[in-house]
């Protein structure tokens, strides 16, 4: 591991690029324009500054037109799905809802969904796999890069303020969800297959697989949602793991090598 001290300079552009892509997203909420998100393309715009002041470009994350790499979005996508819908089969059988299919699905609102999750997604990936990360594993190691930003990552979303054992399991699903967007990344070499895998699993747990019946469900649930007893919250733990650890280990087997360019 590099000594933090080594090169101070180095270190300042992270902080950098964090302000930067902070002040992008605020000014990004006066700013409307119909279907196109602005916020994300400011912070895909300064990832890509902070990465051409370094001489390097968004081939340093795969970020590019090749086929094999656009490829990998629709494969996170179904990757993501059927990682997702394991977690969420094994967390019905913990807690003993029954399955129900719907027969009416709303496509239109489900293509929209998927639009408009789309966005917010990918701004989370260019933010904790994006530049940041590829320089802070250059500063340190991938180890250390992992767990700081890891737990940036689970800082962004609204874990405190409930049941402090149920905020701690979110923690730490989050966290698992992170891991496998880093290894997804590591692993490929290409930020695409975490765009794919984070589009994918957000819209499904949102939109396809649902405890409760939306117009958008393709199966949904029902039965006791609560926990009662400490073996199904163990049990429910073990589902919220079993869908990331599944994908972190077939990409781990198809991409045997790091990939990513450091």
């Amino acid at each position: 591991m590099k000594l933090i001290t080594s090169n101070y300079r180095e270190w300042l552009r992270l902080p950098i690029c964090v302000l930067l892509m902070a002040a992008a997203l605020i000014g990004s909420g006066f700013i409307n324009i119909p279907y196109l998100p602005v916020g994300l393309l400011l912070v895909m715009l300064i990832n890509y500054t902070m990465f051409r002041s370094e001489g390097l470009s968004f081939s340093a994350l795969g970020f590019d037109l090749k086929f094999r790499h656009l490829l990998l979005v629709p494969a996170g996508i179904v990757l993501a799905m059927a990682a997702y819908l394991l977690s969420f089969c094994f967390g019905a059988w913990v807690r003993g809802n029954s399955f129900h299919g719907n027969a009416s699905v709303n496509w239109p609102e489900l293509l929209k969904q998927l639009w408009r999750v789309l966005p917010t997604t990918a701004v989370q990936d260019f933010l904790v796999v994006g530049y940041c990360y590829h320089k802070f594993i250059r500063l340190t190691n991938i180890r250390v890069a992992t767990i700081v930003v890891g737990l940036c990552f689970v800082s962004m979303h609204d874990v405190w303020g409930g049941n402090l054992v149920n905020d701690l399991f979110y923690a730490l699903i989050l966290f698992t969800g992170y891991l496998m967007f880093s290894t997804a990344l590591l692993r490929s070499g290409s930020i695409w297959l975490v765009i794919g895998l984070h589009w994918g699993n957000n819209v499904t747990n949102s939109c396809v697989f649902t405890f409760n019946q939306t117009p958008t469900s393709w199966l949904f649930l029902s039965g006791p949602k609560d926990v009662f007893t400490a073996w199904q919250a163990i049990g429910l733990l073990a589902a919220g793991f079993i869908g990331a650890a599944s994908v972190i280990a077939l990409v781990s087997v198809v991409w045997r090598k790091r990939r990513l360019i450091l």
